[in-house]
Formats: structure tokens, C-alpha cells, sequence
């Protein structure tokens, strides 16, 4: 189990206190009587912006740090590996990728989450072993063949066209590369959505497609797949 710390709790709190003001916020435009809370927060944390996505992704980087090492661990990285990490929030996966790693890159559409992730991994990226961009899943900003390991944790869900964005990490991964999504828990059922996914590896041309579930927060599962 992970333990806050005390400034932990304190950024949990902010974060508590920030949601409840949004109820109160509709006249100022960030949110209409149609839109409670939780709904603006879930949209947050799929794309983090202003003062509450900022926070929110302080408080991804505690809530998910387990997750993201044993996710990392799990891809057996080596310096011959060149990585992306598709959508990476505040960045925590991509500097454990990057100590394994020859290369790691990342992409995310949050303003927020990439000034996070620039501060996270200022060092490698001074030393050339990581670059953040702003950008989305369905336009990946790097050539064909480009890594050989691709990995997503618990974006895939917020994707504007997933088909799209399956359809760019099967081209920027090399003949032989391999891809790992990680899957939780939501609203939908998590067996339709393993399914779901599966048919749009498939449909993209990945091969060797499995599935591992795993019990970090909600629970969820480990989808893996092959470019042949």
C-alpha cells in the first residue's frame, strides 16, 4: 500500500476543496447546472487544465506511482530500447522508463501535465534521453519505425478516436515492437472494453494480443500486443 505523506494529504485536500468548488462555479462559465462535480473532475483527469488539472496531476503521480513502476518493470526495457509513452500525465512512467531506456518520448495534450512531466525529467531531457511534446494519439508526431516498445497506462479511455490512435502506434513501432495498455476500471464494463480494444489491435494488424488483470485501485488489466 502507499503511504501519503504529509504534503501528499495536503495536495489530496486541495484537491478535495478545488472539486467542491466547481458546484458553486457555474455562473463563471466552468461549469452549468447540467455538469456536477464529479463530472467536470472526471473530465479533468482525462485532460487536465488550469489550478485543478495542475492538481489533479500531483495527485495522479501519488495515486499511480505503484501502478506505473510495476508497468514499467514489466516491459523488460533495455538501452537498445527506444520508447513513447501515449499520454503520460504527470510524467512518473516516463522517468523510471528513461533509467532503463536509451530513449524514451512522450506525448500528451495537456498543457498542464506537460509542464509537469518537463519539470519531472528536466535532467534527461537536458541529456537527450527524454523528449516531452504536446500532441495526441491520433497524430503522432514521429516518423514510421520510429520505437520499439509503445506503452499507454490508463489514457486509452480519453482518446477522441481510439481506432485512429491504435492506427498511429502500430506505425511508429518497429517490425517486432511491442505495445502495452494498461486498462482500469470505469463506468463500462471492463470485459467489453478489453474486447473493444481487442478488435481494434486486431483490425490495425497487431498480432499475439494478450490480457493480464491486475489489482492496482479499481483493478483493471495489462493488454500486450505485437507489430508482425
Amino acid at each position: 500500500m502507499l503511504v501519503l505523506k504529509n504534503k501528499d494529504a495536503q495536495t489530496k485536500a486541495q484537491l478535495q476543496q478545488a472539486g467542491a468548488r466547481i458546484a458553486e462555479q457555474a455562473k463563471g462559465g466552468v461549469v452549468s447546472s447540467q455538469k456536477p462535480a464529479y463530472l467536470v473532475l472526471e473530465r479533468q483527469f482525462g485532460h487536465p487544465s488550469g489550478l485543478l488539472g495542475a492538481l489533479i496531476g500531483v495527485a495522479m503521480a501519488i495515486e499511480h506511482a505503484v501502478l506505473h513502476w510495476t508497468a514499467v518493470n514489466r516491459l523488460s526495457l533495455s538501452t537498445s530500447d527506444r520508447v513513447l509513452e501515449v499520454g503520460f500525465g504527470p510524467g512518473t512512467a516516463i522517468k523510471l522508463a528513461s533509467m532503463r531506456a536509451g530513449f524514451v518520448a512522450g506525448i500528451e495534450p495537456s498543457r498542464e501535465m506537460v509542464a509537469q512531466a518537463i519539470r519531472r525529467n528536466k535532467s534527461a531531457i537536458r541529456a537527450g534521453r527524454v523528449e516531452i511534446l504536446r500532441a495526441s494519439a491520433e497524430a503522432i508526431p514521429f516518423p514510421n519505425d520510429s520505437f520499439s516498445v509503445v506503452y499507454e497506462a490508463n489514457s486509452f479511455s480519453h482518446w477522441e478516436s481510439p481506432e485512429r490512435g491504435l492506427a498511429e502506434i502500430f506505425r511508429v513501432l518497429r517490425f517486432g515492437g511491442r505495445l502495452m495498455m494498461v486498462l482500469r476500471k470505469g463506468h463500462s464494463e471492463l470485459e467489453s472494453e478489453i474486447m473493444r480494444v481487442a478488435r481494434g489491435l486486431s483490425r490495425v494488424g497487431f498480432r499475439q494480443i494478450g490480457f493480464e488483470e491486475h489489482g492496482f485501485g479499481h483493478g483493471g488489466v495489462f493488454i500486450t500486443a505485437r507489430k508482425y
